[in-house]
C-alpha cells in the first residue's frame, strides 16, 4: 500500500495509469519466472525475423498427435507449411512497399502449435513473455492460429495483455462473442455462416433427411451445431448423427460408417446424403472407413475441413466421387505462387521447418540431417525444385490477415506520429496495442487475390463467401475438385445470417454413372390433395401422405371441408364461390324451346283469326264461340309459360310459374269439359225430349268453365300462403351449385290432382261420346286429345319426379307445356279451321243421301217432336241439318235419328232440335 501511495504521489493524475502499468509489470516478471522454469529442457524452434515492429505467428506446421495432445505428428506441407510461407512473403512484400509503412521494417516470431491446443497455448506463452523483455520492438500482434480449439486457447491468454491477434482459418462461431474475445479478429467467416452455406446446399436438391458427423472439438461440435440450427429452421432433419471421439481410431470410424449404413436400410434406402463437419485428417479416415466398408451410395457433403485438399481423397476416390463441399472463397495469389515454387533449401536455412517440407515433397533425404528416412530412395543434391503440379493451399486468408495488421499500424503511425517518418516515441515507448486494436476494426484493404474491398464486420470478422466445389473425374481421367458454385451472405444485427447459393447445375458430375441428383429424404412428397400425417416417434420429415376429400382445401396440414356453394381453389388454399347454374336463355335447350314458344304462339294467333273472322259462321256457332275463346287463352298461356322456366330464377318469376303452370292447364280443361257435357246431356237428352237440357247456353257453359277456373285460383292461393315461392340454391355434387324455384313435390303432385281430374272427366266423356253423328265427330277429337294428353301426363309425372337436376325438370315441364298446347290446338281448333274453309261448308248442303229428305218446317219454335217419314236412313243412324229460317242468325240445328221399331223392319225418324 505504501508503494502504491508513493506512485501516486509520484504521477499524479496518472496514478491509477501508473499503478496498473505496475502490476502488469509485475504479473509478466511473476509469469516470466514461472514459464523459464517448466521450459528448462525444452527446445522450441521458432523463425525469428528483425524488424522496428515484431509480429507473432501460430501455424499448423505439423500435424497433431494421434496418441496424445502434447505431441506433435509429420509435417503438413498443406496447408500448414503454405500458411507459414504466406506470412513470410507478406511480411517480405510490407517492407519492399514504400507506400505501406515507409521507413518501418516489420519483424516476425512464428511457432509452430502442431494443431494442439496445449502446443498452441504453449506457443502463446512465449510470445507473451517477449513482450516482457525490457529494450526488444514493441510487438504489435499475433497472425493465428488456423485451428479454433487453440485460438480459443490462445485467445484467451493474449487477451490479458491487450494483444490482438488475426487468424487467417478459426471458424468457429464462439470466436464471434466479443465481450470475451474483444482483441480477436479473422480473414475467414465464422461457422455459423458455412453451415448456411452447406444447408443451402441440401435445399437445393431437396436433401431433407440426412446423416451428420463432426469431428471432436470447437470445430466440428460448434460448427456441427450451426449446422443442426440452420437445418432446423430449413425443416431438413437428421436421421442420424455422430460425433468422432478428441483422438479416433479405425474402429471409430468404422463404426460410423456401420451405423449409417444400417440406418439407411431402415429408412428404405432413402437416405442418401452424410454431411460432415470435420477437420482434414478426420476427413480422409472417415472417407477410408467408407471405403474399406464398399459404402460407395453416399453423397458427402463436406466443410472447409475437407475443403479441395487432394490428401482427404487421395486413395479414396471411388468413394468421394460426386461429393461436394464448401471452401473459402478462393483466388489464387500467382505473385505468392511464383515465389514459393522457387523456394530451395540454400535460402531458407532460417526456417527449421524447410528441411522437413523439403524432404516430404521432393522426396529425398537432406545432407546433415543425421538420421536419414529409411522411406527415401536417395538424397537431395541441391539441384531439385518443388513440382510444378504441386497443390497450393488458399493463402489469401493469410496474407490478408498480415496486410489487415500491416494498414492497421500504417495508420496508427500516421496518427500518433505526425509528419515523422518511421517509429516515433509514442509509438517505440510502452507501445499500446489497445490503441492499435481501434484502428485495427476500421482498417480496410484489398484482397490479396481477387482485389475486392475487405473490412470487418461489428464482430471483427468478414462476411462469407464460399465456393463450392465437386470432386469428380476430370478431363484425361485425373480427379479433380471443380469450382460449380458461390455462396455469398452477409451479418444482420449482428447475429441474423442471410445469404444466396448460386450452382451451375451442368457443371455437376453425380459420379457414379448418375446423370441427376441423387435424393435424401424420409418421406416422399404428398400430392397436392393429401396432407401429410406426421410419424409417431419419427423426425418431423417423416410422414404418411392422407388424401382429403374433393372438396376440401388444405391449412395447416388439415383436411377442411368448403361449405356449400364453395369449392377448393386450384392449390387448394381457399373456398371459392362457385358460379350459380341455372337455364341459359343462350343455352341449346333454352333456345329450342324458344323456338317452339314463338312457332306455338304463331299458331294460336293463326288459328285464331279464322274464327274471330267467321265467329258467326253456323259452324263456329255450334262448335261454340265463348268456350273456343276460353280454350285458346288456355293453349296460349300454355305456350307462354315455358319462358317462366328459362333465365335466371327470381322470386317473382317463381311465383308467375306456379300460377301459370297451374292455370294455364284449368284454362285448357275446364272448357273442353263442359263441350263434352254439353254434347252428351244433348244426344241423351233427345231420345226421351225435344226440350233442351239446362245448362246448356254458351253464358251458362262459360260460367261454370269460369267458376272451374275460380277453383284452380283458389288452390293456387292456398298453395302460395301455405309455402310462398322462393329461389333455393340446390346442391346436387360437388362443386355444382343449381339456382331454381323451390317446389315440393308432394304439394305439386297434390296440386296437379285437380287439372288430372278435369282431364280425366275430360276423356271419360268424349269416351262416351264417340259414336254421336259425324257433324258432331268434335267428340272424336276431343277423345283423341284426352287420349294423348293422358298419356303425356303418364310419362311426365315419373319422368318429373326421377330428373336428376332442376335443369332437366324445366326443360322437360316446357316441353310437356309445349307438347300439351300443341295436342290441344291441333286435336280441338285446328280441324275447325280446316273443315271451315272446304267447300262443303262454305256451301253448306243438307243431303248425305240420294234420297231426298223432305223439309220439315220447324220455324213454330214450341215444336216438341215431328215426325217425317219417306227418308231412307240407315237403322239407328242419325244426322243434322238447319232449319228453314230466313234469318240465319236464328237458325237451329235437329237431329235427325232412325230407330228400328218392335213391329217393322222399318225404320223410323225423328228430329230435335239441338241449338
Amino acid at each position: 500500500m505504501l508503494y502504491c501511495k508513493c506512485l501516486c504521489q509520484h504521477y499524479g493524475d496518472d496514478s491509477l495509469v501508473a499503478l496498473s502499468k505496475f502490476s502488469l509489470n509485475l504479473l509478466g516478471l511473476a509469469m516470466q519466472c514461472y514459464w523459464s522454469a517448466i521450459s528448462v529442457g525444452q527446445e522450441t524452434q521458432t523463425i525469428e525475423l528483425n524488424g522496428d515492429i515484431i509480429l507473432g505467428g501460430l501455424f499448423p506446421i505439423h500435424r497433431r498427435s494421434k496418441q496424445t495432445e502434447n505431441a506433435c505428428g509429420n509435417i503438413d506441407p498443406h496447408p500448414g507449411f503454405q500458411y507459414l510461407t504466406a506470412m513470410l512473403f507478406a511480411i517480405e512484400e510490407i517492407n519492399n512497399n514504400p507506400n505501406l509503412l515507409p521507413n518501418i521494417t516489420l519483424g516476425a516470431k512464428i511457432y509452430d502449435t502442431c494443431r494442439s491446443q496445449t502446443i498452441g497455448a504453449d506457443r502463446a506463452k512465449d510470445i507473451i513473455k517477449y513482450t516482457l523483455v525490457d529494450h526488444s520492438p514493441p510487438l504489435a500482434g499475433v497472425i493465428g492460429p488456423f485451428v479454433s480449439d487453440v485460438s480459443i486457447a490462445v485467445a484467451n491468454l493474449l487477451r490479458v495483455f491487450n494483444i490482438p491477434q488475426v487468424s487467417y482459418g478459426s471458424t468457429s462461431a464462439d470466436l464471434s462473442n466479443k465481450e470475451i474475445y474483444s482483441y480477436f479478429f479473422r480473414t475467414v467467416p465464422p461457422d455459423s455462416f458455412q453451415a448456411y452455406a452447406m444447408v443451402d446446399v441440401l435445399k437445393e436438391y431437396n436433401w431433407d433427411y440426412i446423416f451428420t458427423v463432426n469431428s471432436y472439438g470447437n470445430y466440428g461440435q460448434k460448427g456441427m451445431a450451426e449446422l443442426r440450427k440452420a437445418a432446423q429452421a430449413a425443416e431438413i432433419c437428421v436421421a442420424h448423427s455422430a460425433q468422432l471421439p478428441s483422438l479416433p481410431n479405425n474402429d471409430d470410424f468404422k463404426k460410423v460408417i456401420d451405423d449409417f449404413l444400417r440406418k439407411r436400410t431402415e429408412n428404405s434406402k432413402t437416405v442418401n446424403t452424410v454431411v460432415i463437419f470435420t477437420t482434414q485428417a478426420d476427413s480422409a479416415d472417415l472417407l477410408h472407413a467408407a471405403k474399406e466398408a464398399g459404402a460407395t451410395q453416399f453423397t458427402w457433403v463436406g466443410s472447409n475441413g475437407w475443403s479441395n485438399r487432394v490428401d482427404v481423397t487421395e486413395g479414396r476416390e471411388e468413394v468421394a466421387d460426386g461429393s461436394l463441399t464448401v471452401n473459402h472463397l478462393e483466388g489464387e495469389v500467382q505473385r505468392f505462387h511464383t515465389y514459393f515454387r522457387n523456394l530451395t533449401p540454400s535460402d531458407n536455412k532460417f526456417n527449421p521447418w524447410f528441411g522437413e517440407f523439403w524432404e516430404a515433397v521432393v522426396k529425398c533425404n537432406m545432407p546433415g540431417k543425421g538420421e536419414n528416412n529409411p522411406l527415401m530412395s536417395r538424397s537431395c543434391a541441391g539441384e531439385e525444385r518443388l513440382p510444378v503440379d504441386i497443390e497450393m493451399a488458399p493463402v489469401r486468408v493469410v496474407i490478408n490477415a498480415v496486410y489487415a495488421m500491416a494498414h492497421a499500424l500504417h495508420n496508427l503511425q500516421q496518427v500518433y506520429c505526425l509528419g515523422v517518418a518511421g517509429l516515433c516515441q509514442n509509438m517505440t515507448r510502452n507501445f499500446q496495442r489497445e490503441k492499435l486494436l481501434d484502428f485495427l476494426r476500421n482498417a480496410s484493404f484489398s484482397d490479396s487475390a481477387l482485389n475486392f474491398s475487405i473490412h470487418f464486420n461489428q464482430n471483427q470478422e468478414i462476411d462469407g463467401i464460399y465456393d463450392i466445389k465437386n470432386f469428380h473425374i476430370g478431363t484425361g481421367g485425373k480427379w479433380t475438385y471443380s469450382n460449380v458454385g458461390k455462396w455469398q451472405g452477409r451479418l444482420i444485427a449482428g447475429k441474423q445470417v442471410r445469404g444466396k447459393l448460386k450452382i451451375n447445375e451442368s457443371a455437376i458430375d453425380w459420379g457414379r454413372n448418375k446423370s441427376h441428383p441423387p435424393s435424401s429424404f424420409c418421406s416422399r412428397a404428398c400430392n397436392d390433395s393429401q396432407i401429410r400425417k406426421p410419424r409417431s416417434r419419427a423426425p418431423k420429415c417423416c410422414w404418411d401422405c392422407i388424401n382429403c376429400e374433393a372438396n376440401d382445401i388444405i391449412k395447416d396440414e388439415t383436411c377442411q371441408s368448403c361449405p356449400l356453394g364453395y369449392s377448393p381453389s386450384d392449390n387448394l388454399s381457399v373456398c371459392i364461390k362457385i358460379p350459380v347454374l341455372y337455364p341459359e336463355w343462350s343455352s341449346t335447350p333454352a333456345v329450342t324451346i324458344v323456338i317452339f314458344v314463338v312457332l306455338g304462339v304463331l299458331s294460336v294467333i293463326g288459328t285464331a283469326v279464322p274464327y274471330i273472322k267467321h265467329r258467326r259462321h253456323h259452324h263456329i256457332k255450334a262448335a261454340g264461340r265463348e268456350l273456343s275463346a276460353i280454350v285458346f287463352m288456355g293453349i296460349m298461356l300454355c305456350y307462354i309459360t315455358p319462358l317462366t322456366f328459362l333465365g335466371k330464377p327470381t322470386d317473382t318469376i317463381c311465383s308467375a310459374r306456379r300460377f301459370l303452370g297451374s292455370v294455364c292447364f284449368t284454362t285448357c280443361y275446364a272448357p273442353v269439359l263442359m263441350k263434352t257435357i254439353r254434347i252428351y246431356r244433348i244426344f241423351k237428352s233427345a231420345q226421351s225430349s225435344v226440350n233442351r237440357p239446362s245448362l246448356t247456353r254458351p253464358g251458362s257453359q262459360v260460367f261454370i268453365s269460369m267458376g272451374l277456373i275460380a277453383v284452380q285460383l283458389l288452390l293456387t292461393t292456398l298453395w302460395y300462403i301455405s309455402e310462398v315461392p322462393e329461389v333455393e340454391e340446390v346442391y346436387p355434387s360437388e362443386g355444382t351449385v343449381i339456382l331454381q324455384c323451390v317446389v315440393n313435390e308432394y304439394s305439386l303432385i297434390v296440386h296437379i290432382c285437380y287439372n288430372s281430374l278435369l282431364m280425366f272427366l275430360c276423356t271419360i266423356f268424349a269416351f262416351k261420346t264417340r259414336n254421336f253423328p259425324r257433324n258432331f265427330n268434335e267428340a272424336k277429337y276431343i277423345g283423341i286429345s284426352m287420349y294423348l294428353t293422358c298419356s303425356v301426363w303418364i310419362i311426365f309425372i315419373p319422368s318429373y319426379l326421377n330428373a336428376s337436376s332442376s335443369y332437366v325438370r324445366a326443360y322437360l315441364t316446357s316441353g310437356t307445356l309445349i307438347v300439351i298446347a300443341t295436342i290441344t290446338l291441333c286435336g280441338l281448333l285446328v280441324p275447325k279451321v280446316i273443315i271451315l274453309f272446304s267447300a262443303n261448308w262454305l256451301n253448306p248442303s243438307v243431303s248425305e243421301y240420294s234420297t231426298t229428305v223432305p223439309t220439315c218446317n220447324t220455324s213454330n219454335r214450341k215444336l216438341n217432336r215431328s215426325m217425317c217419314t219417306g227418308a231412307q236412313l240407315p237403322r239407328s243412324k242419325s244426322f243434322e241439318m238447319r232449319t228453314a229460317s230466313n234469318n240465319e242468325a236464328s237458325s237451329q240445328f235437329l237431329t235427325v235419328t232412325s230407330t228400328a221399331t218392335s213391329t217393322s223392319n222399318l225404320p223410323k225418324m225423328t228430329m230435335s232440335v239441338i241449338s
